[in-house]
């Protein structure tokens, strides 16, 4: 039997750069219009593709929404890396974790707007956003344990701590971005990780 023959690559970078397209063309119009709002003919206008390719790729709106807010995810292993390594001191690893959870959250923000739409309708879309924060906690509080397990920062109630952290930064986002909030974005930083250090007793 023969080998099988593969697709030229160019092929699949093609299919790949037009599904990107459309995920980027639902992404904008969703969040401008909501889920209803953004029809399959206007995000193919919008992604320069027809209807059919859109269903080729994705069957049905609903499916593009699901892949769109599978984004909201993958945030574990970026927020992972950003702490791993030496730090000159943990105020200085607090705020690069705030800068780097925060900028996540700016470079999804379409997809949160998504969520904040579609949200009173589909319950379960909110639940997904929900994921963002609780991961950043996650990460964070796993992180100070260790810390703690190492000897080089006091006991304390982590989980809590991390909690109050990365609440202030959604929140923070959440005005910005929602109710057109003036936000010194490195003060927070600064200052989320003072209150931090504080509260677990770290000089």
């Amino acid at each position: 039997m023969g080998k099988e023959i593969q697709p030229p690559m160019e092929g699949k970078g093609e299919e790949k750069e037009t599904r990107e397209r459309i995920l980027a063309a639902a992404r904008q119009l969703m969040a401008q219009k909501g889920f209803k709002g953004a029809t399959t003919r206007k995000i193919s206008e919008l992604a320069g593709v027809n209807e059919v390719t859109i269903f080729r790729h994705f069957q049905n709106k609903e499916r593009i929404l699901l892949e769109l807010l599978e984004e909201l995810t993958s945030i574990r292993p970026l927020l992972a890396e950003s702490i791993r390594g030496e730090f000159a001191s943990l105020k200085e690893l607090l705020v690069h974790y705030a800068r780097t959870y925060y900028q996540s959250l700016v470079e999804r923000k379409e997809i949160m707007m998504i969520c904040m739409i579609e949200g009173e309708n589909h319950p379960e879309v909110l639940k997904l956003l929900s994921r963002m924060p609780l991961t950043a906690v996650e990460v964070l509080a796993e992180k100070l344990e260790r810390l703690h397990q190492q000897g080089r920062i006091p006991p304390g109630d982590f989980q809590t701590a991390s909690l109050m952290f990365v609440s202030a930064f959604f929140y923070a986002f959440m005005g910005k971005y929602r109710a057109k909030i003036a936000l010194d974005e490195e003060q927070l930083f600064l200052s989320a990780a003072d209150v931090l250090l504080h509260g677990i007793g770290h000089p």
